[in-house]
């Protein structure tokens, strides 16, 4: 309210006197307050701006108000998705150039424009020729103008899924307004900056960029930047797996984009609705997100966002069995896609139609929409492993054995190279953050050097002629000189030790992962090979042992990944009251089958009753979980697990503990180690990763708790469990 009450002070102050007896301070204020509305309700900028644009009778291009005024109404018309009237616009302003030549940014910042509205309109190719225009053309010394034309280039390669470059022009983008600490463009490039890392896979950085963005978008008042913010987080709890917070972000951006009225903003925070409620398996919700964004995509012309829309609704639709539905929706969610040259939607799309004919029993058909995709440039191992399984499971269903045996080698050769991308993500991700802060100390150090040098100089003028600011001065400098060599060589050796122990890191997860895959995949080769030369008999029974190994492969893969994003402190805790006792005894039920598999028992002890404790049910859950499995497989039959819990004055407790046989007292020592095997009775291959005990360990120790190993008085062994008193909350009862 007060901001529209000064932009009508303003408008009838204008309005009532000549422009050209209208003061440049009057101007520059009228504008401001326009670009910052832009940002904040385009709807009302496009209205102000109409009544401003009856100042001018006539077209004035020689005018600096006239000019920023139109460059402000071509912004909120694309804002809006007024894309035609938009283009036309600029079309126009364009014109006007020969005699704009006093304004030396203009081209520049038309071309941006025209960039802007083609990669909005999913051009692409159109949209970085643009851009390549405008960068030849802007001034040097229009620093804000040239990291603008930056970061919607960095939004164009990512788009074309070329990431590393993307990350390099939105640097350089940051590079440019960090000196000038223009806040509104850091908070908005931060963003671009969060939202390349979560597609490569570095979800830690992502978070970080992200809440730095909304935390500057936040003190500006941006709710454009703070809607951008809580959508991108929000897609970083999805990958999380973190469906509620990723479902509440998400809902706070949409209804902030529904006040700005940016048409695509919309439409993609109902898409990301749809996918969190898909996930959910709330199908009734998803199906009602899913048709207002593709409504909203349709209308503004959008075929890449229309083509991601309708490959939501194809999921939908395989959801809920309707195949046939679905196979239309996602026809032309891939025509789009490829019109569009949107190639990551197009994948994902090519992906949905060989599962729909899979579905369909349509083997022939699925082997041929495999063929077609494999052939495609730039498909990645994550794809290509997917693509070689479901071709394998058509050749098997067409009883073509030999060649399902083919595709089957050729998964295993792609799951193998999946595990090497993984580790050079891990450590990229590793020197990443050593990066990030060398620049942060980097940037420290310049502020150290700037306040040191602010205080110098105050010193120097308030110790004006007299003779002690001399010596003064020089202890200042030799101070500062000495503490900055001193902070230098800190850092040097910090990085370098950061870095020789994230190589470490890296060499003894390859060793020892690498150790541990030859044993499934030899095996699964060599069941291949008997295939192969016939001879196993049956080829159904063959084909089991195949998917068993391939089953305890992707196990083992899955445990390394997860075993890497604790390490790099990915895991967010979601910690709600739980009543621990309840928890325990539904476990115990859920593990009763298994164990009476060899006559074992399991039984649950607890001596304190109604224990709430604040907690991630889910990881604790997980927790428990890889305990008894180990006994069960570990124990002998006829053998006894017991579980107890206590809770005292410190903090809560739990027990579990089995009966013979036990280990070594060396191997209790080493049994959290990743990978690591214990010699004799508990080293049978069971199927396990040998990762289960080190991620229990990092579950723990993420809730501030510790556990440890012992023996067994019932002759096996006894694992702790222990999480401090801060984590608990007691009941009232």
């Amino acid at each position: 309210m007060l901001f529209g009450h000064q932009v009508s002070l303003l408008l009838i102050l204008l309005l009532s006197i000549p422009l050209t007896y209208a003061s440049d301070e009057q101007v520059q204020t009228s504008l401001s307050q326009l670009s910052l509305s832009l940002e904040q309700n385009p709807k009302q900028t496009l209205v102000k701006v109409d009544e401003l644009n009856q100042l001018f009778i006539h077209p004035q291009p020689s005018s600096r108000f006239w000019f920023e005024l139109k460059i402000i109404e071509a912004k909120a018309k694309t804002k809006l998705g007024l894309f035609m009237e938009a283009k036309q616009h600029l079309y126009e302003l364009e014109s006007y150039l020969p005699v704009m030549s006093k304004f030396e940014e203009a081209p520049a910042q038309i071309k941006l424009l025209q960039a802007q509205l083609a990669i909005k309109q999913s051009d692409i190719s159109a949209g970085l020729l643009l851009l390549e225009q405008a960068r030849n053309l802007v001034p040097k010394e229009h620093l804000t103008l040239r990291s603008d034309i930056l970061h919607l280039l960095a939004r164009a390669l990512r788009y074309q899924a070329n990431y590393s470059e993307a990350e390099r022009v939105i640097k350089d983008a940051i590079s440019l307004v960090a000196p000038i600490e223009d806040k509104a463009r850091l908070a908005t490039y931060y963003n671009q900056l969060g939202v390349i890392y979560d597609y490569m896979g570095s979800l830690q950085l992502a978070l970080r960029f992200h809440e730095k963005s909304l935390n500057i978008q936040r003190q500006q008042q941006n709710q454009q930047g703070i809607s951008n913010s809580l959508y991108n987080i929000g897609e970083i709890y999805r990958d999380l797996e973190k469906y509620p917070q990723a479902l509440q972000h998400f809902k706070q951006a949409l209804e902030v984009d529904k006040a700005l009225g940016d048409p695509i903003h919309i439409a993609n925070s109902h898409g990301k609705l749809s996918q969190v409620h898909l996930q959910l398996g709330k199908i009734s919700e998803a199906l009602e997100h899913s048709q207002e964004g593709i409504k909203l995509a349709r209308a503004s012309g959008a075929n890449s966002d229309l083509a991601w829309q309708l490959s939501i609704l194809a999921n939908i639709y395989v959801a809920q069995s309707a195949l046939a539905q679905a196979l239309s929706v996602a026809q032309e969610a891939l025509e789009l896609a490829i019109e569009a040259k949107a190639k990551r939607t197009e994948h994902t799309v090519r992906i949905v139609i060989i599962e729909i004919r899979l579905a369909q029993a349509q083997y022939r058909q699925a082997l041929s929409e495999i063929e077609a995709v494999m052939a495609l440039p730039a498909i990645g191992n994550s794809y290509r492993a997917t693509l070689l399984k479901y071709q394998a499971q058509a050749l098997q269903q067409l009883e073509e054995y030999k060649l399902a045996m083919q595709s089957l080698e050729a998964f295993i050769d792609a799951k193998t190279q999946l595990y090497h991308d993984l580790d050079k993500q891990q450590a990229l991700t590793m020197q990443q953050n050593v990066e990030f802060i060398r620049q942060e100390q980097a940037l420290k150090l310049i502020q150290n050097e700037q306040a040191l040098a602010k205080a110098t100089l105050e010193n120097l003028k308030l110790q004006r002629g007299m003779g002690a600011s001399l010596l003064l001065c020089f202890m200042a400098v030799a101070i500062y000189i000495y503490k900055r060599q001193k902070q230098k060589q800190q850092f040097v050796e910090l990085e370098s030790d950061m870095m020789a122990e994230s190589l470490a890191q890296k060499n003894r997860l390859l060793a020892d992962v690498s150790h541990e895959l030859r044993t499934p995949l030899a095996a699964l080769k060599l069941t291949v090979e008997a295939m192969q030369h016939n001879i196993e008999p049956d080829p159904v029974k063959g084909f089991l042992k195949i998917q068993k190994k391939i089953s305890h492969l992707d196990n083992l893969i899955k445990d390394i990944y997860q075993s890497a994003q604790f390490d790099n402190d990915a895991m967010v805790l979601d910690q709600q009251p739980v009543d621990v006792s309840i928890l325990l005894n539904e476990i115990v039920e859920e593990f009763q089958p298994m164990y009476a598999t060899k006559q074992q028992t399991l039984s649950f002890s607890e001596k304190v009753h109604d224990c709430i404790c604040n907690l991630d049910a889910a990881r604790i859950r997980q927790v428990i979980f890889n305990l008894l499995r180990n006994s069960h497989f570990y124990t002998s039959s006829n053998g006894k697990t017991q579980i107890s819990m206590n809770v005292d004055e410190k903090g809560l407790t739990v027990l579990v503990e089995d009966s013979f046989p036990g280990v070594a007292n060396e191997d209790l020592e080493k049994i959290f180690e990743r990978l690591y095997r214990c010699e004799g009775s508990r080293s049978r291959d069971h199927g396990g990763s040998g990762l289960g005990l080190a991620i229990c360990q990092q579950i723990i120790q993420a809730h501030k708790g510790d556990i440890s190993a012992s023996h067994s008085e019932m002759g096996g062994v006894a694992i702790t469990l222990y999480i401090p008193h801060q984590s608990l909350l007691k009941s009232d009862s």
